[in-house]
């Protein structure tokens, strides 16, 4: 509602009070009103926004305040006349408030004063707003006893709203720049750090006392911290943003004690978070304003604060504070008096609409189920849906033969229980804030019952004279027991007699609804159905046919494999992989390669090593690839070169040749580097000489299906495998491990971990069956392995001089195990071989 009023008072005049270019140094004219003459000329905030664009945000502003202002009418304020008050207050106190802080011609801004983001429009008016609404209103009905609860209405929903504050606070805080610069990002870091020690601070003050940590308490501090940062976010270093954080938690909490000794009922403290964070953020404002930070966004100058020795604007600061808290409590004040003159517009509702409450007294529609049920309850028809503890027609909204419902302490935890003893059902409720009440439907049928209740003396003062009457001290409550045994106890805030539970009368009313053989404490637990067995005979386990047809799942087709690549031809012989990059990457993001970072970009040259124009690029996403084709297929390399072959041609790329069924099932990267370590060899042998070479190294590319392996030349750069692997020599002697085979185990370990200091270790290796004691370690880098040779070789290890080296594949050496072939020192047999061999002989043959 708030939102919806401000929000047509802003376009009917509120902006052109606020923002119009001829305004005054308190309040604007009329020049602009209904959005006049807002349009694209540049706004007052800036002359980069125009006008409508910065009316719309200013807007916001604008609506969010008077939100918070009139959230003191809580339980007790009547819509109509807060409806009013929203655009009075708007118009009188915002509008004005805005005018002066923001507005360039405001005397606070020909002043010097420093307010970001509404730390006195907003934060300050709304909170001294408040103050004054919950003075005029008076205390809520049970204020200050047990009838009235002050724990917090949906936690979840307190956490949920947070969270959308937090995240709104950015557009808030960090769009109160007007561009998108570093200010802006400054202001958001300030935004999101202050919260956040807020939140902390205010947390472990309520731990301090409560030892409990509340999510309460965290939600209130990021407020507190948002609250407060809200005028520096865009002056202030990001350091000051701590101080913020523990500054506002700290103050804003103890602030929240300010309404008992005021006598206030500020039932969402109002005050405590927002005008009170309000003035901690104008003044630490003043205090650690920085010329520079302001400058960020490259046009703002300032004096800044004490952090730039301008010792006066702290003073600007408390002016600004205490003129808009002092203008917006003693205006609010001032309207809401007159108004509560005015017939039909009492701000107050009745003592009957607040004991039902706002939802129904006012709106008519209720947040939770269990609301209704209360009604019908204690109008004493369930049935009745039409019904309405505030209807007229009902008279008084308490009868005498009601339970009417009252708050009680904290440390009970009662039901409201309904028999019907027609229809069998029971309605049961758990309810904090709702007393014990068992009732019978023929009981409010009974007149001899409602007369005998009626008779019940209401006034304390007449208990003492009557015997039926006596006061347990154990409960502190009046109990009234009639000659039939029926207990009453009395409700202070009802002034009605409500009967009291009898345990033993609801253990009799379960075991007459109890159900024999029926255990109620066990959980009810659905019953698993079990499927029939199917035997290989063809029948089931009752002795049925099985279902002879039954569906077999069809095999899930194979995924088709997306184009991320195009092929280029009628390129310029002297085009550049960074050059090619450069062209091509406007229209998607290249994929690169994963172990360099280098483009995955390749240039096909001819045997000559000519490269011949064309190119195959590797995107990221296949839509790139569609891209790439529109926007450079049929078009000039370089812009207004042309190349003798025509104009450069881009197509999608042809990987047919992945998808083939025949390739091996499993190739490991042994394997790949095996291939590409042949075909190296191979480039190295005349023309003449390789006939069929050059058929595999044509065919290699569409067949490897892998892109590190497409190009030799990518591995240039690769260590090999015999590079991490050192040769380490006696290390140990055969007569050492025939004495004692266990030994193996513990000398590996030592090897291990003298190894490890130079570098990560993957594995060592001793061949027990050589005589000079001959052991491989491997490391994951070449590096680590050329450090070990250094520290090793030459050492005395158990008393023997160690001969280390560099394993460079030519030796092989012996050890015991379940392999009989002669092992090298890379663990690599005749059968490894022998499957590598059948491999590459696959690559060779034809297609």
């Amino acid at each position: 509602m708030a939102t919806g009023v401000t929000s047509f008072q802003w376009f009917f005049w509120g902006y052109s009070l606020s923002f119009s270019h001829s305004a005054g140094k308190f309040i604007g004219d009329l020049t602009n009103i209904g959005f006049r003459q807002v349009l694209a000329a540049p706004s007052v905030g800036s002359g980069r926004i125009p006008d409508l664009l910065f009316a719309v945000y200013q807007g916001m502003f604008a609506a969010i305040t008077v939100a918070l202002a009139v959230g003191a009418v809580a339980e007790r304020g009547r819509m109509l006349p807060c409806v009013i008050f929203m655009f009075v207050w708007s118009t009188i106190i915002y509008d004005a408030i805005a005018c002066w802080t923001w507005n360039p011609a405001g005397w606070v801004a020909t002043m010097g004063g420093l307010d970001f983001a509404g730390g006195t429009p907003v934060h300050i008016a709304s909170g001294s707003a408040a103050l004054a609404y919950s003075l005029m209103l008076g205390k809520r009905r049970g204020h200050g006893t047990h009838e009235l609860n002050f724990r917090p209405h949906n936690v979840t929903q307190i956490i949920i709203g947070t969270v959308f504050l937090w995240v709104g606070w950015f557009g808030f805080n960090a769009g109160s720049a007007l561009s998108a610069s570093m200010r802006a990002v400054m202001a958001a870091v300030n935004t999101n750090l202050a919260a956040s020690v807020g939140g902390v601070t205010w947390c472990l003050l309520d731990y301090r006392l409560e030892r409990k940590w509340s999510a309460v308490g965290f939600c209130s501090g990021v407020v507190a911290g948002l609250v407060a940062i809200t005028p520096g976010s865009g002056y202030v270093p990001a350091w000051s943003a701590v101080v913020y954080g523990v500054v506002a938690g700290s103050a804003c909490n103890y602030a929240t004690k300010l309404k008992f000794v005021l006598g206030i009922d500020d039932a969402l403290d109002i005050f405590a978070v927002h005008a009170v964070g309000g003035f901690v953020g104008n003044l630490l404002t003043g205090l650690f304003a920085a010329d520079y930070i302001a400058h960020l966004d490259g046009f703002s100058v300032i004096d800044g604060g004490w952090l730039n020795h301008h010792w006066i604007q702290l003073a600007f600061q408390l002016a600004d504070s205490v003129s808009g808290f002092a203008y917006s409590f003693g205006g609010s004040c001032l309207i809401l008096f007159l108004m509560n003159l005015i017939p039909g517009l009492s701000l107050r509702t009745s003592e009957e609409a607040e004991v039902i409450g706002m939802d129904d007294a006012e709106i008519g529609e209720f947040a939770y189920d269990y609301v209704e049920l209360t009604r019908d309850v204690l109008n004493g028809d369930p049935f009745d849906e039409e019904a309405s503890k505030y209807s007229a027609d009902r008279g008084s909204p308490i009868e005498p033969h009601e339970k009417a419902f009252s708050s009680t302490d904290d440390e009970i935890d009662p039901a409201v229980i309904y028999t019907t003893s027609t229809s069998n059902a029971q309605y049961i409720r758990q309810s904090s804030r709702l007393s014990i009440a068992v009732m019978d439907t023929n009981d409010i049928s009974d007149p001899s019952l409602n007369s005998s209740r009626s008779l019940f003396p209401r006034n304390p003062e007449d208990f003492d004279g009557d015997p039926r009457i006596s006061f347990s001290k154990a409960d502190n409550k009046f109990i009234l027991e009639t000659e039939d045994g029926q207990e009453y106890e009395f409700d202070h805030a009802l002034k009605r007699w409500v009967p009291v539970l009898d345990d033993a009368l609801l253990e009799q009313q379960g075991q007459a609804y109890a159900v024999q053989g029926v255990d109620e404490s066990e959980p009810a637990q659905p019953l698993k159905k079990k499927r029939k067995q199917v035997y290989t005979n063809g029948e089931d386990e009752t002795g049925g046919r099985a279902n002879e047809h039954k569906k077999v799942k069809p095999a899930p087709e194979p995924r088709e494999r997306k184009n991320t690549a195009v092929y280029v031809t009628n390129l310029p012989d002297d085009a550049t992989i960074q050059e090619v990059h450069d062209v091509f990457s406007r229209c998607g993001m290249i994929s690169q390669e994963i172990d360099n970072g280098k483009p995955r970009i390749k240039l096909y040259t001819d045997d000559n090593g000519k490269f011949k124009g064309d190119a195959l690029i590797l995107y990221f996403r296949p839509e790139s690839v569609d891209l790439a084709i529109q926007m450079l297929d049929d078009s000039d390399f370089r812009l207004g070169q042309s190349v003798s072959g025509g104009k450069m041609q881009v197509a999608a790329a042809d990987f047919s040749y992945k998808a083939q069924k025949d390739v091996p099932t499993t190739t490991n990267t042994r394997d790949k580097k095996k291939i590409i370590k042949k075909t190296q060899k191979m480039n190295k042998l005349a023309p003449s000489e390789r006939p069929l070479q050059d058929v595999v190294l044509t065919q290699l590319p569409s067949k490897l299906a892998d892109w590190d392996d497409d190009d030799p030349q990518a591995l240039q750069d690769t260590t090999s495998r015999q590079d991490k692997v050192v040769i380490l020599k006696h290390m140990f002697t055969l007569k050492e491990l025939e004495e004692d085979p266990a030994a193996i185990l513990d000398i590996k370990e030592d090897i291990r971990d003298e190894c490890a200091k130079v570098g990560s270790v993957s594995n060592v290796v001793l061949y027990d069956k050589e005589p000079s004691g001959v052991a491989s370690v491997k490391f994951t880098d070449a590096d680590a392995a050329r450090a070990c040779v250094k520290i090793m070789d030459g050492r005395f290890f158990a008393g023997t001089r160690v001969e280390a080296y560099v394993d460079d594949g030519s030796e092989k050496f012996k050890k015991s195990g379940n392999q009989k072939s002669v092992l090298g020192a890379n663990g690599e047999g005749d059968e490894e071989s022998k499957r590598l061999d059948q491999f590459g002989n696959w690559l060779e043959e034809d297609e």
